[in-house]
């Protein structure tokens, strides 16, 4: 995803979320070689309960972004969109 967008789902989880530390949220960039995403990545790295669990969710299918639990975190990302050739 794009930093304004980035920026913006981050705003919206901070202000939803309010049991979720803005600590154990991090933005990072996607290596080139990542498969599934494009742009920055979101990630939170704490325990979540499944309520704020789903709020998260809601949120980022709001913002047409994928989620996935990785290694003890919550990574959320702009999936690539892949282009079929005929």
């Amino acid at each position: 995803m794009k930093r304004h967008e980035a920026v913006a789902f981050l705003k919206e989880i901070t202000n939803t979320c309010e049991n979720m530390s803005p600590d154990s949220v991090i933005l990072f960039h996607s290596k080139m070689d990542e498969q599934n995403s494009t742009g920055y990545q979101v990630h939170i790295k704490t325990v979540l309960d499944s309520e704020t669990k789903q709020q998260i969710r809601n949120i980022a299918e709001k913002h047409s972004l994928a989620l996935k639990e990785e290694k003890g975190k919550l990574v959320i990302y702009k999936p690539k969109v892949v282009t079929k050739t005929t």
